[in-house]
């Protein structure tokens, strides 16, 4: 009889994909998936560490789902992800349920501890159920993620991030950078074309630092926007500082690379960019900018802020607010800063209470959201070829999609379906929706 698995996957993109690349492992050694608890033999549990909070909310999930291992004894609990390698021994004594805790560069020795050589699971036997630590050599080489999306799939190319942002936990539980092989990344690429895919969006923690071999990114887009079939290249999560003139130029002028950036600011002071190691100054930033929006004023643009920053002044607030009136982003992921165990900035003393962090932190997104309208209703008039995801949740007659440039588009259509490429003209906006009419060509 089969065992069945149950992935829960918390965080970002990358983690994502290493729970379809787990699937894959496990269904090569005869696993079906499933979603439903009551059948699950293996519960895994892929978890983010970014913030505090995403680790507590991680933790109550396995806690709860403890239910079903008393009625079971004999199913397995494991938690894989950046928290796995975060707490390490710790998260067995913190969630006495969990048998084993994997970190990400340990992934292949998953079939190895499960299915040939399981480990017997006793309290005392902490250190044999724990696998932790980084292997530079690591790369999941011939390992590929299930393709689990009819039309877009996610694909790693870089692993780890070689910079120390102040903040950031992502360095202690990812280690230091590696990149795959070109080739074995396009075999991935191709492999999924076949299956029907036409979007794809690499993944790193400093995507665009990618390089192997003399292949650096800007060549690799380049190789992937020749497979037949992809359409669409998306990438995430850049650096600022990896904004080549060469890489900008391959962004702007490949048709399948969709013209849109997200390029983290952070802070718009440079002082504070400074204290967040951050590696460039305000200026540097604006320039990156000009060359997308000097050739293309439509070019999407979008962007990661920090309000309340260990040490930020009034002043260093305000250059921020100036800095996004600037940039004109089409949209940003705005946070209040909380101080991360392990890091540098977390062992500063904070000058700002969580009331000022939160008000700074309003004030921000009510400025990004008034730029965000204006922006979205320059679309207005416009015509935009659009990716269909899904049908209306509020309408079945309707169907969501996105522009190259990364907005949201609902429009009404009675033969659309998802993976369709569909040009719509853009005739208004709600909230922060584009709504459009297909074009009958």
């Amino acid at each position: 009889m089969s065992l069945h698995y149950l992935i829960d996957t918390y965080g970002c993109q990358m983690n994502e994909y290493d729970s379809a690349l787990i699937a894959s492992m496990l269904e090569k050694n005869g696993c079906e998936p499933t979603e439903d608890p009551n059948e699950a033999d293996l519960f895994f549990f892929n978890t983010c560490s970014v913030r505090e909070k995403a680790e507590e909310s991680a933790k109550a999930r396995i806690s709860k789902m403890k239910f079903y291992k008393k009625r079971r004894p004999w199913i397995k609990f494991i938690v894989t992800g950046c928290m796995a390698e975060h707490l390490g021994p710790r998260l067995i004594d913190q969630v006495d349920c969990i048998d084993y805790v994997i970190g990400p560069d340990k992934y292949n020795q998953i079939p190895e501890i499960l299915f040939k050589h399981p480990v017997i699971v006793k309290k005392h036997n902490v250190q044999e159920r724990v696998l932790t630590g980084f292997d530079i050599e690591e790369n999941y080489i011939g390992e590929y993620a299930k393709i689990a999306h009819p039309f877009s799939s996610y694909v790693t190319i870089q692993r780890g991030c070689n910079f120390r942002c102040s903040y950031c936990i992502v360095p202690f539980v990812r280690g230091r950078e590696k990149y795959r092989a070109a080739d074995d990344v396009i075999y991935e690429v191709e492999k999924a074309s076949e299956r029907g895919i036409s979007e794809i969006c690499l993944l790193g923690q400093t995507v665009n630092a990618y390089r192997n071999h003399g292949t650096d990114f800007a060549d690799l887009l380049v190789k992937i926007s020749e497979i037949p079939g992809i359409r669409r290249i998306r990438f995430m999560s850049p650096h600022p500082r990896f904004y080549t003139e060469k890489l900008i130029d391959v962004l702007q002028s490949v048709p399948e690379i969709c013209p849109h950036a997200h390029i983290p600011l952070q802070s718009g002071s440079d002082a504070i960019l400074d204290k967040m190691k951050r590696r460039y100054k305000v200026d540097d930033f604006m320039r990156i900018l000009e060359k997308f929006r000097g050739k293309n004023p439509d070019y999407g643009l979008t962007t990661d802020i920090i309000a309340g920053f260990v040490g930020e002044s009034d002043e260093d607030f305000e250059q921020t607010l100036a800095a996004v009136k600037e940039a004109q982003f089409d949209a940003a992921f705005m946070f209040a800063y909380s101080p991360r165990e392990g890091t540098v900035s977390a062992q500063e003393t904070e000058t700002l209470s969580e009331e000022q962090k939160q008000e700074r932190l309003a004030r921000l997104v009510e400025l990004q959201n008034s730029i965000t309208l204006k922006r979205n209703k320059l679309m207005i008039g416009k015509t935009e070829e659009i990716l269909v995801e899904r049908p209306s949740s509020k309408d079945p007659n309707e169907w969501v999609g996105k522009t190259g440039s990364f907005k949201k588009v609902v429009f009404a259509s009675k033969t659309a379906k998802p993976g369709d490429y569909v040009k719509c003209h853009i005739n208004e906006v709600r909230g922060w929706t584009l709504r459009g009419t297909p074009v009958t060509e």
